[in-house]
């Protein structure tokens, strides 16, 4: 018996502990279950006109040293991108010809090639032959002055971005404390491109590191304040299938904006994404094209642009996983991302206020005259996760309603709807990586 009450007593003390960690249990799986979505659109809640220039942006790489964009000009035109990103301008172009000569004559052919697209170039400056930082700064500062004086003055393009370097924490092992230093280049070259450009519309940057690294970003803040500077926009690198990396980034460089609120409002662009930095089967499939999609509706109103890595694979395949980054293969086929950009090009309203995206289910709403327009996008790099999402319009007149469905890489469906108060939900169900494209339309 008193054996009996002493256990009845340990389990009474013991209670408050078996409880907290009862709840402890249940809160990590709760965590680890995910939030679902519970979608409510205000319609009547307007905001910005929707360019789409989050996404409208992509960056070619060094895959050949040659004008890669020209075989590619029509399927790129039909994107209706607003940038081109090219890098190794100076090392694959060969501008520079010594004693103060330069033939931008191989140079020209790439951006023409860009501006055929209807793009814009954004020109990044680099490289010296061996990629290390220039021997000698008078002929640097020379070279780029003539660069910019060539594209913003002799051939007028309004509008070009010119960012300082490509991935100098790799390409030249740059730092932003010692030598080689980068604010060192930065400020070189961001002054010759001043002296080169004029008066002319353009825009200047850096750094493109590899992958945000605040000590990077706080470094050219302050040097630039400091030494009143020219700096347009921020920019990095992200390659990452986990899409919270990337709104981590964004959070951390709040945090330092707001110790320079002089640069609050600087355009802010990641001029490299994709889920791997390394060729993956995900480039050839349709998970690079739920993953761009998906970004784009976390990342808009927070990041200016995004520029997809890259617009054509190399020659060969990187690997025997992939053909490569590109969004066409090499011969100009079109692979899943590319057509996921034709999939978000569908947006192009005023965008509505929404809320209850949860954690693998995201949105984002548009209204165009009368319709209301979105897209739904159900993201799981595991392939695992489905869910049937509330979506609630409110602010409706009551009335029939046409409401078209298009899936992404899929088919479309339509059907009526009548409405008869000011709130309407439809169920959607998603398949693990799927997207759709809603327009509820009045009849």
């Amino acid at each position: 018996m008193k054996s009996k009450n002493i256990k009845t007593l340990i389990l009474l003390l013991l209670l408050p502990f078996l409880l907290f960690s009862l709840k402890t249990i249940l809160d990590l799986r709760k965590s680890a279950s995910g939030i679902p979505a519970n979608i409510t659109i205000h319609t009547q809640s307007l905001g910005t006109t929707i360019t789409g220039s989050l996404w409208k942006n992509i960056s070619q790489g060094g895959e050949e040293t040659k004008d890669m964009i020209a075989p590619v000009i029509s399927p790129l035109k039909a994107l209706d991108l607003q940038l081109i990103r090219i890098d190794h301008l100076f090392d694959y172009y060969q501008v520079d010809q010594g004693n103060g000569q330069y033939d931008f004559s191989r140079l020209d052919q790439a951006v023409n090639s860009i501006l055929a697209t209807g793009a814009k170039p954004m020109l990044s400056l680099s490289y010296t032959p061996d990629s290390k930082e220039p021997n000698d700064w008078n002929q640097w500062n020379r070279l780029v002055e003539a660069t910019a004086r060539h594209y913003s003055v002799e051939k007028n393009i309004s509008g070009i971005y010119y960012e300082v370097w490509n991935e100098p924490d790799l390409f030249g092992g740059w730092h932003y404390g010692k030598s080689p230093n980068y604010l060192t280049l930065y400020k070189n070259t961001s002054l010759a491109v001043k002296k080169g450009a004029g008066n002319t519309f353009y825009k200047i940057g850096g750094p493109a590191i590899t992958a945000y690294y605040p000590n990077w970003i706080t470094a050219l803040f302050k040097f630039t304040a400091t030494n009143n500077l020219p700096l347009d926009f921020i920019s990095w690198h992200k390659y990452s299938f986990n899409l919270d990396d990337y709104l981590r980034d964004f959070e951390n460089l709040n945090s330092i904006l707001s110790d320079y609120p002089q640069y609050f409002n600087i355009e802010r662009l990641i001029t490299e994404i994709g889920p791997n930095s390394e060729p993956d089967p995900a480039y050839d499939n349709s998970l690079s094209g739920i993953h761009l999609i998906s970004l784009s509706t976390k990342l808009y109103g927070k990041i200016h642009r995004l520029f997809t890595f890259e617009a054509i694979d190399g020659p060969s395949p990187r690997s025997h996983k992939s053909t490569g980054w590109g969004i066409l293969t090499h011969s100009g086929q079109i692979k899943p991302r590319y057509q996921a950009l034709q999939f978000l090009n569908q947006l192009n309203g005023t965008q509505v206020a929404h809320e209850g995206d949860g954690t693998w289910v995201s949105s984002l709403s548009a209204k165009k005259g009368t319709i209301i327009q979105t897209l739904l996008v159900n993201y799981d790099p595991k392939n695992r996760h489905s869910e049937t999402v509330p979506l609630t319009y409110t602010s409706l007149i009551p009335g029939n309603y046409l409401l078209k469905t298009t899936q992404y890489l899929g088919k479309s469906t339509q059907k009526i709807i009548t409405v008869t108060t000011s709130t309407h939900t439809e169920n959607i169900y998603l398949s693990p990586n799927t997207a759709y494209f809603l327009e509820l339309i009045p009849r």
